[in-house]
């Protein structure tokens, strides 16, 4: 097995992040505190490869086009529906409850946003933030605009029991001091009750220590190993290592003898980036090429393809994990030269959006296998035809795709938790002690139950599909399956707490 890893500059990969910090601590049991610690002290700016070496193999460690949207506008949708119901193990809304009680309750609120009353929440406003990288070649603001025009739908449905949510997003560039002060500010000077929807490079690898200090538990679109591998942080996604892993999964199943994959180089790539190579080592027949890294923006996708294609060799394949304008780069290439055929191709989550079915022409029938953590994004369940709808209506400029699926649901998840608690309960305390109680939130965009639960790392959504451009949209190739449980990635003991827990069934 060739284990040359190439780095091709500094960069910025749309699902890498920071590199692992060490083990979590164990999660808390004890009530939240009362008051938010000290702010988190500012970590060193993770370093990337410089460009021209070479990455060094990553030790073992854990690690469409759209359819028509319905004609029924958010607002209207007043009726229950079975799916996206939530468990919090807490009791119904009622006076004076000092904290979340352990019963068994389940409410669902599918095809509506929040109360679905049609009447603007006019009381007093609960905050909720996020954090979220934005800079040229990583730019995951589709989740978070995505949760704010959920959040506006659930303002003009009767908000959480009469507050509207007051959504707070921070922007940031990947500088570690940056990050740190974002999360003090909201945290002690915003006083969010929440943290929902945050995506970034490095937040959680820079900040999951102070969230833990203050009994903060996020529910977020994860990119950085630490998203998946600490107490207080669950995500609606599985983030790059598992998807790449998904994606390496399915050209397995194809019949190919060797991989080669690509990515942005940042901080962490090595470990993010290293599932396919992990996978291979205990696959008979086939072996991992590398990983090449490249500095984003793609400046010269045509001279890359040649080098993909070449390194995977005969009945080889290619997985890419990037964005969408970054992926479509090297497809576009590949096209352009006739190295379609040449090789099987792979995408991880990111490829999974209306805009790759759209640019990608007949040619790719068949030919592209993309590892979908979220659903099709015009599947026509009650949660996923509520996405499309609040979409069309709150944010008709975000393009339909994972990224926004991944901050409807974090939003979801968040307003159905909210809506069962007190009055006296919308509080950073109660509220993160509802959220950590969340088990089986039944959706029809994931292919199992999500939950929070607890444990010392997370990856609730550790099963997902196959879909591919077919005719310029995306269809399903492959129904849901689990991703490996191979050694380094946690995945046997939580699938284990899952069941010992009962947290999805």
């Amino acid at each position: 097995m060739n284990s040359r890893r190439w780095a091709r500059g500094l960069a910025l990969l749309v699902l890498v992040g920071a590199a692992c910090t060490g083990p979590a601590p164990a999660a808390p049991t004890s009530a939240p505190a009362a008051a938010p610690t000290s702010a988190p002290a500012a970590a060193a700016s993770p370093a990337a490869a410089p460009a021209g070496s070479p990455v060094a193999s990553p030790a073992a460690s854990p690690a469409a086009s759209p359819a028509a949207s319905p004609a029924a506008s958010p607002s209207a949708l007043a009726s229950p529906s079975p799916a996206g119901g939530v468990s919090t193990g807490a009791a119904a809304p009622a006076p004076a409850v000092a904290a979340p009680a352990a019963a068994n309750l389940s409410v669902t609120l599918a095809g509506k946003c929040g109360l679905g009353n049609g009447q603007k929440a006019t009381g007093t406003p609960i905050n909720v933030g996020a954090i979220v990288t934005k800079q040229p070649g990583v730019d995951f603001t589709d989740i978070t605009n995505t949760a704010m025009a959920y959040f506006q739908c659930v303002n003009d449905n009767g908000g959480i029991n009469g507050h509207p949510v007051n959504y707070l997003v921070e922007n940031e560039q990947t500088n570690a001091q940056q990050v740190a002060a974002l999360a003090a500010k909201l945290i002690q000077d915003e006083k969010v009750v929440a943290l929902v929807g945050s995506t970034s490079l490095i937040d959680c690898a820079v900040n999951h220590q102070f969230y833990e200090q203050n009994n903060f538990n996020l529910i977020a679109a994860g990119v950085p190993y630490e998203c998946f591998n600490t107490p207080n942080i669950a995500a609606v996604n599985m983030g790059p290592y598992y998807s790449t892993l998904g994606a390496a999964q399915y050209l397995a199943r194809q019949g190919v003898k060797s991989w080669v994959t690509v990515s942005g180089n940042a901080p962490g790539a090595d470990h993010d980036n290293s599932g396919p190579a992990s996978f291979a080592k205990i696959t008979p027949g086939i072996s991992d090429n590398g990983v090449y890294l490249e500095n984003l923006p793609i400046s010269d996708a045509n001279s890359l393809v040649l080098q993909l294609v070449q390194a995977a060799g005969p009945g080889g394949g290619v997985i890419i994990n990037l964005t969408p304008p970054e992926g479509l780069k090297i497809l576009q290439a590949a096209e352009q030269q006739g190295l379609i055929d040449q090789v099987a191709w792979a995408w991880s989550t990111p490829g999974n959006d209306a805009s790759v079915a759209q640019a990608l022409n007949s040619s790719w029938n068949g030919k592209l296998g993309i590892n979908a953590e979220l659903n099709l994004i015009d599947s026509t369940g009650p949660s996923n035809t509520l996405y499309q709808q609040v979409v069309k209506q709150y944010a008709p400029n975000v393009p339909l795709g994972s990224f926004g699926q991944m901050g409807f649901l974090a939003a979801d998840i968040f307003t159905k938790t909210a809506l069962q608690l007190p009055e006296d309960q919308l509080t950073p305390q109660g509220v993160n002690a509802a959220i950590r109680q969340i088990k089986d939130y039944q959706t029809d965009l994931l292919c199992k139950p999500w939950y929070f639960g607890d444990l010392p790392y997370h990856v609730p959504n550790n099963w997902d599909r196959t879909v591919g451009p077919q005719n310029q949209k995306m269809v399903q190739k492959e129904d849901c399956f689990e991703i490996a449980a191979i050694p380094e990635s946690n995945l046997g003991q939580i699938r284990q707490a899952e069941q010992q827990q009962g947290l999805s069934q």
